[in-house]
């Protein structure tokens, strides 16, 4: 039920004075969710690595990656910032909502509105003083039917290659030794 919080009474058109809208009925709806884990390996220290999976890293290894700095806007990677993504499904609005370099741990949650939201994690974990092992989870919750049938599509194999895909990227970076790909 909706008050209407001492006002006169607003119709469904929003014109004052007809016929109160007391109830809103929604069609249920149940939001899907699917979790993928992968990992790679980085041939670098971890404190090179780790800033390679911050918003402006990824312009190092990501082909098309063009993250748009909304708040604040001169901050290159904090706890808090927002940023925005444009790609083939469209736009994402991207929060970062843990960031901790000290344990090299990095949180995202990213919106993809009117199908889904995802937690993204990232863990870096020295595996040698050059070689970083890098785990990553994905988690989707559905915000739509959309949404839902895009996760119920998501296989773990795809996310395996996606996986192989990072790799490549971050190991053709490396070879190119910090050239910007724009």
């Amino acid at each position: 039920m909706i008050g209407n919080w001492g006002h006169s009474s607003i119709s469904i058109d929003g014109n004052r004075g007809m016929s109160p809208i007391t109830e809103i009925r929604m069609k249920p709806f149940t939001p899907h969710s699917k979790t993928l884990h992968g990992g790679l390996e980085v041939a670098a220290s971890i404190d090179e690595a780790f800033p390679l999976f911050s918003p402006a890293g990824e312009r190092l290894w990501v082909p098309g990656w063009e993250p748009e700095h909304l708040h604040p806007p001169e901050v290159e990677w904090a706890e808090g910032q927002i940023f925005r993504t444009h790609d083939h499904h469209g736009e994402a609005i991207w929060v970062v909502t843990k960031l901790d370099p000290e344990h090299h741990v990095a949180e995202y949650h990213r919106v993809e509105p009117g199908l889904y939201v995802a937690r993204i994690t990232v863990r870096c974990v020295a595996a040698a003083a050059d070689h970083t092992n890098v785990s990553t989870e994905y988690a989707f919750i559905g915000l739509s039917e959309d949404g839902n049938a895009e996760i119920a599509a998501m296989t773990q194999a795809d996310y395996d290659a996606k996986m192989e895909r990072w790799a490549e990227w971050i190991e053709q970076h490396h070879a190119s030794r910090g050239e910007v790909k724009g």
